[in-house]
C-alpha cells in the first residue's frame, strides 16, 4: 500500500484524479481516518489518468467539454 502523494508521483495525476478512481472503483484502497491507501495491485497498475484533463487541470483551465460549472454541494455541519 503507498499513500495518495506517491501514487499522484507515479502516475503524473493529481491528487482529485486519484481519489475520483477510488470512488468509481478503478483504483483499490483503503481509508485510514482521513487518509487513503492505494493497493498496489493490476488495477492501479493498469489504471492511467486522462492526459487531457490532467493538462488541463495544471494549466487552471476548464475542459473543452465542459460548458458550465457545476455548484459544489454544501457541507453539511457537525
Amino acid at each position: 500500500m503507498i499513500p495518495v502523494r506517491d501514487a499522484v508521483k507515479q502516475k503524473g495525476c493529481t491528487k482529485s484524479a486519484i481519489i475520483d478512481a477510488i470512488h468509481q472503483g478503478k483504483i483499490d484502497a483503503e481509508r485510514f481516518g482521513n487518509a487513503w491507501a492505494i493497493i498496489q495491485n493490476q488495477k492501479y497498475e493498469e489504471w492511467q489518468p486522462m492526459a487531457v484533463r490532467q493538462k488541463v487541470g495544471r494549466e487552471g483551465g476548464r475542459a473543452r467539454w465542459s460548458s458550465v460549472k457545476t455548484p459544489k454541494k454544501p457541507r453539511k455541519s457537525a
